[in-house]
């Protein structure tokens, strides 16, 4: 029966094969142990040893298919599995509550996962999948099951599972393989990632599409759109293979992009940066041409420790980043964790509204000694390129001249030490909240930079959880009033005679480009692989056009109405 599912566009294309459902047995954990601890204890270190042999398999086959950056997923997946303190917890449930090996571990990891999965950071969320990944490989070996092999797969398969781990992806035979489809995950999880580097087609978040298709059934899936097509008409399959065609031409001229600027045919220059949430993103930036990174969020390194990071930690990992990144611009945030964000070490109140509550900025004002270890490990990395500060989830001008007064401590202490750093080292701030983009004007006098962050600017404007499946179709930032915040903080920005870039999601919508680029953002930051695209929209366009396109979009009252206003003018231009 011919059906469409929608899903999110993971990894962009086109491809028509045969289904293969991919479906994972249910683990019987048994929780108590029938025999001595120390038999349990030996199973698991039989299968933590079988697991690291397994991973570093799969992490030497990915060094030869993806290159040594995407294999380093894997050297991450097996300095978790020997985490000691991770095993010493497991085994002290099986010593201490009599637990079997397979269920004391699966206890053990879900503590873990429990606290990725309730963060507001979509990346560090999806990092929850990586440990159920090495929990569900471990597990297995625990128990004696054989982990099934994808890269033995018929021709023209496409796979369906409700979720593909990063080794899962990493064994595709691209060969045969010519996409896959899952149920639940987001753009930001490794294994979408890792399709985004196999270039193969892949949508994800389609709900419960292994109960609407069979294994051996046709199917036709755009990833440009998200729309799996199950049973495609000839007509559908024609129209999959003609834009599957123009896709590939697309993909030819785009990479011709990689070295050249974003200047506009009225030769205006815009800035084509990207985002990273860890060293290792740094090859995926450069390969896609972003001539900067425009948002390093620094979690990863909080997340990944058992405490906070000394100051030297976190120089070594920002200098390795900027020195990667051979003289561009890169623009570091500070720490963005707290209320819902929580660490193991960190004393945080459980807190009803976390999104609104003790987080970021608010943290680090009041426990300065964290801001002044990042601040002083940034200063001196500015020794090694050109590195920029911007301070997350402002509301108030008092917090900013807060964060400069230690800001400039910081600076007397390492002159006082001899320590060398960059005075011209730009401070600025995220525009996150309705409180900074209506009074844009007055913020731009306090600071050297902006960058929207249109994920948090739109949630906070509409009063929209957009973690919350109830109203996450509220969530818009086609929505006129998100527009206007953005709109006027461009503005603002420009009025107090400093830049402004964008550092959200909506910054790599290729519908948007003329839009914000007529609105005078000056650059756009996002995701690596959708920097040649917006590289190319910029090169085609006239400011003039764009301008003029703002004056008509802000006329209008819904988000249905500004799309078509920028669909037409996109269809004329673009």
């Amino acid at each position: 029966m011919n059906k469409k599912i929608n899903g999110i566009d993971a990894s962009p294309g086109y491809s028509i094969g045969i289904a293969y459902i991919y479906s994972e047995m249910e683990l019987d954990l048994k929780k108590d142990r029938t025999g001595r601890a120390e038999l349990e204890i030996e199973k698991l270190l039989e299968a933590r040893n079988k697991s690291k042999n397994q991973l570093v398999s799969i992490m030497e086959k990915t060094v030869l298919i993806l290159g040594k950056d995407k294999a380093e997923i894997f050297q991450g997946h097996i300095t978790l599995l020997e985490d000691e303190d991770l095993l010493e917890e497991v085994i002290e449930l099986i010593k201490g509550d009599s637990l079997s090996a397979e269920y004391a571990l699966n206890v053990g990891i879900e503590g873990y996962c429990e606290m990725l999965d309730n963060l507001d950071d979509e990346y560090l969320r999806e990092r929850g999948a990586d440990l159920r990944d090495i929990a569900k490989r471990w597990l297995k070996n625990i128990l004696g099951i054989e982990i099934v092999d994808l890269s033995s797969l018929p021709k023209d398969t496409i796979i369906i599972a409700k979720d593909l781990t990063p080794s899962d992806t990493a064994q595709l035979d691209l060969k045969n393989i010519v996409g896959f489809v899952t149920e639940i995950g987001g753009k930001t999880a490794h294994s979408s990632i890792m399709a985004r580097s196999l270039e193969i087609p892949a949508i994800v978040g389609t709900g419960n599409i292994c109960s609407q298709v069979k294994s051996g059934e046709e199917i036709a899936i755009d990833a440009v759109e998200g729309i799996v097509i199950i049973s495609p008409t000839k007509e559908e399959k024609d129209d999959i293979l003609s834009k599957k065609e123009s896709f590939l031409q697309e993909k030819e001229i785009l990479k011709k992009l990689k070295d050249v600027e974003a200047i506009s045919k009225d030769g205006i220059t815009v800035g084509t940066w990207a985002n990273i949430g860890d060293p290792k993103d740094v090859p995926g930036v450069l390969r896609n041409g972003g001539l900067g990174i425009g948002l390093y969020r620094t979690e990863f390194l909080f997340m990944n420790s058992d405490k906070f990071p000394t100051e030297n930690e976190q120089f070594i990992a920002y200098k390795n980043v900027v020195e990667a990144m051979d003289g561009k611009p890169v623009t570091i945030r500070t720490m963005d964790i707290g209320g819902d964000k929580s660490l193991p070490y960190m004393d945080l109140p459980k807190e009803e509204n976390p999104f609104l509550g003790w987080r970021a900025l608010r943290v680090c004002l009041d426990r300065p000694e964290i801001l002044k270890s990042q601040y002083r490990a940034l200063l001196r990395t500015s020794m090694y390129g050109i590195v920029k500060i911007m301070l997350p989830m402002v509301i108030s001008i008092e917090e900013v001249r807060k964060a400069k007064a230690i800001f400039e401590e910081c600076k007397k202490e390492l002159r006082a030490e001899n320590i060398p750093f960059k005075d011209n080292v730009e401070l600025g701030i995220m525009v996150e909240t309705p409180a900074v983009a209506f009074r844009a004007k007055q913020f731009a006098k306090e600071v050297d930079f902006f960058s929207i962050g249109t994920n948090d600017l739109t949630q906070y404007t509409l009063a929209v959880d957009r973690g919350n499946e109830n109203i996450a179709h509220l969530y818009d930032t086609y929505n006129p009033g998100v527009l206007e915040a953005i709109k006027l903080s461009i503005e603002g920005a420009h009025f107090g005679g400093i830049k402004i870039s964008m550092c959200g999601e909506f910054a790599g919508d290729s519908e948007a480009t003329a839009l914000l680029f007529g609105m005078g953002l000056d650059a756009f930051s996002m995701s690596a692989i959708s920097v040649p695209k917006i590289k190319r929209n910029i090169r085609e366009l006239n400011k003039s056009d764009c301008v003029a396109l703002v004056e008509r979009v802000m006329e209008k009252s819904t988000s249905e109405e500004v799309l078509i206003e920028i669909r037409k003018f996109n269809k004329k231009y673009l």
